[in-house]
């Protein structure tokens, strides 16, 4: 009889939509893997503050690798000559990022941001559908970010769309600590 080993599959899971919480979920998964005794990598795409809580928790724990590849609020003009600044930065956030995903040296990958930086054309899709197809068993890869492309939506095996009913801002709630910072 031949005994079979089972495989131990990759995990690509995917929070999008417009309602709070994505970054959330996402963080919430890295306490877990860093709880089962997993080597984290992440990396952040747009955001650029070093002091929002989750960076100034986890980025000084123990088999966490930390980086920011963010330059901050984007300008409404997609034209504007800052956005250079904001491609060139993603784009070695994306090196970064296949790095990360290739790497034997990581167990969880997670990619903040990630969706939002490909929806304003910071960073091709297709080098990171590549990395994604390339990962070795048993990683586990969480992307986030508001307008997730179909194509990243089709090939992730978890989809979470969160939806936004209310936010404390539109009623004129500044953003706060421990809730959006």
């Amino acid at each position: 009889m031949k005994i079979i080993k089972p495989m131990k599959k990759r995990r690509i899971l995917l929070f999008t939509g417009n309602g709070k919480g994505k970054s959330t979920a996402a963080f919430g998964m890295l306490a877990r893997a860093l709880g089962h005794g997993m080597r984290a990598r992440v990396i952040q795409f747009v955001k650029s503050d070093d002091a929002v809580g989750e960076q100034k928790f986890f980025s000084h724990l123990q088999g966490v690798d930390w980086q920011q590849f963010g330059q901050g609020f984007l300008p409404r003009d997609p034209d504007s000559p800052v956005m250079e600044q904001h491609r060139i930065a993603a784009r070695k956030g994306l090196d970064a990022a296949i790095e990360a995903l290739l790497s034997p040296a990581y167990d969880f990958v997670l990619l903040d941001e990630l969706c939002f930086a490909l929806s304003q054309k910071l960073i091709p899709l297709d080098p990171l559908i590549e990395a994604l197809s390339s990962m070795e068993d048993g990683k586990i890869v969480v992307l986030t970010g508001r307008n997730a492309p179909a194509e990243l939506i089709a090939f992730a095996d978890t989809v979470t769309e969160m939806t936004m009913i209310k936010h404390g801002y539109e009623q004129g709630i500044p953003a706060m600590k421990g809730v959006e910072n």
